[in-house]
């Protein structure tokens, strides 16, 4: 029997609690429903590889992973993303490990944005950061300052009148400012800030709701009223179904 093997490939999170409650949680949900399959886990960032080496936890680059996967005698490894979009880290750590051994899984969003899928994604996004009927909600994307990502854009087309879509990185768009336009524009006054990321981690603590010039502070000097959804979308269980589904569709199983 060929041995196959799923790589669930992440940026990283040094936090023990946000590793358990989103790539442990989904790699185990993969292991339940590919029982034939090996399940392994790697990351992208080497800041969060050699963060946790400090602290005695060892954890592979996608490339590492892959040549172990393959000295082990696995002859099949479906590479699973967790990062959002096609963007510069799938481009550069991800997109480059593909070979005939080794099957890339696309991230969740296509560039276009326009398929059913998509559609059910944005869904599901939705329905985990739930929002009273006066609030509009801003979904926080990471943005890009090396290649600009349409997928915030074509998002965006998709989400309708009282849901925003903004990236971190000021030299990406939909940037803060523009941001503010269309909050503007609409009329808005309460606002519910959340991750449009994996795992929160850093960036929910210091460029969303940190002290200092977040976008919590410089929406609330603008008067509105903002609340904020601190926990990343892999905390959801609905939400990591989209990724279980996603292999299945790559593996064809019925």
């Amino acid at each position: 029997m060929t041995k196959q093997a799923i790589l669930l490939a992440s940026f990283g999170s040094a936090d023990d609690e946000i590793r358990a409650k989103t790539f442990d949680k989904l790699a185990a949900e993969l292991s339940a429903a590919f029982p034939a399959f090996e399940v392994r886990q790697a990351f992208t960032s080497h800041f969060m590889i050699r963060k946790l080496a400090r602290r005695g936890i060892s954890i592979d680059t996608p490339q590492q992973a892959i040549d172990n996967l393959r000295g082990a005698g696995f002859e099949k490894i479906f590479l699973l993303p967790t990062h959002l979009t096609p963007g510069e880290e799938f481009d550069n750590k991800i997109k480059i490990c593909a070979a005939d051994d080794v099957k890339i899984i696309p991230p969740l969003f296509s560039e276009d944005c326009a398929t059913p899928f998509d559609e059910k994604i944005l869904a599901t996004i939705l329905d985990c950061f739930k929002r009273a009927d006066d609030e509009d909600l801003i979904l926080i994307g990471h943005g890009s300052p090396h290649r600009h990502n349409p997928v915030y854009e074509n998002l965006q087309r998709l989400a309708g009148d009282k849901v925003h879509i903004g990236v971190i990185e000021p030299s990406d768009t939909p940037n803060f400012a523009d941001m503010l336009k269309r909050l503007q524009a609409c009329r808005a006054d309460k606002i519910v800030l959340a991750p449009l990321l994996f795992n929160g981690g850093v960036h929910v603590a210091e460029d969303i709701a940190g002290d200092g010039d977040s976008w919590l502070n410089r929406l609330a000097a603008q008067g509105y009223r903002v609340r904020v959804i601190r926990d990343g979308l892999g905390t959801f269980e609905s939400f990591r179904k989209l990724y279980v589904d996603k292999v299945r569709r790559a593996l064809i199983v019925p």
